[in-house]
């Protein structure tokens, strides 16, 4: 009997590229008891080929750093990924990812290369963050079959506990934006997207730190009791 849920087998990688994924695989950890400003932060975004976050294809992923407080202008990621097969017309008019644009993105295990050496161990920074890091740990866990250890946080969830009062009147991250008086060059590309969101994220890590949040390990722990509280 075959067992039903065996996850497909990872597709065979060139010589250079399963070396980069072995350096990868042995990268440490990152220091999560670092102080706040101190710490590399990626704050990443995705462009997908649906709303399924199990199902529908990655087309492309846009990431910015964070060092010492500050946004590196001068260092920024952003790839597609090649379709076999492209969107519908409608989709293509939420992503703006047109069909000759799919299809001479990168090859998936490529860019997902790139993508993991660009953000390194830093942790992972996105806006409705579920769903960014559950399409790129499921494409990276099937093209390079890694699981990198590093901590996701979600600006959506970290916004509304240090403003509270604020909270019912922002939904969206574009709501959050024109709270904090925050000006966007472009949004909806999954470059503009993380960029938009790194402006924010400053904004968020300021706060925390004025609340008496020294580190990454303690704005952990805080969500994680808010979501026990939230579930009992």
């Amino acid at each position: 009997m075959i067992w039903p849920f065996r996850r497909p087998a990872q597709p065979p990688l060139d010589a250079a590229s399963a070396a980069r994924r072995e350096t990868l695989a042995a990268g440490p950890a990152p220091d999560l008891d670092q102080p706040l400003a101190a710490l590399r932060w990626c704050v990443v975004d995705v462009e997908t080929g649906g709303l399924d976050a199990t199902r529908d294809p990655l087309l492309s992923i846009g990431a910015v750093m964070i060092e010492q407080g500050r946004i590196v202008l001068d260092r920024s990621f952003e790839t597609g990924l090649t379709q076999t097969q492209t969107t519908g017309a409608a989709n293509i008019l939420i992503h703006g990812i047109s069909d000759s644009v799919q299809r001479a993105g990168q090859a998936p295990h490529a860019a997902l290369l790139d993508w993991l050496e660009f953000a390194g161990n830093a942790p992972r920074v996105a806006f409705h963050a579920g769903f960014d890091q559950t399409v790129l740990q499921r494409d990276t866990l099937a093209q390079l079959g890694l699981r990198p250890p590093v901590p996701w946080f979600d600006a959506a969830v970290v916004a509304p506990l240090l403003f509270p009062a604020v909270a019912p009147r922002c939904t969206h991250l574009d709501d959050w934006l024109a709270h904090f008086g925050i000006a966007v060059y472009a949004r909806h590309g999954a470059l503009a997207d993380a960029y938009a969101t790194a402006e924010l994220w400053l904004v968020l890590l300021d706060a925390a730190t004025r609340e008496g949040i020294a580190s990454a390990r303690q704005l952990q722990r805080l969500l994680r009791a808010r979501r026990w509280l939230s579930i009992h």
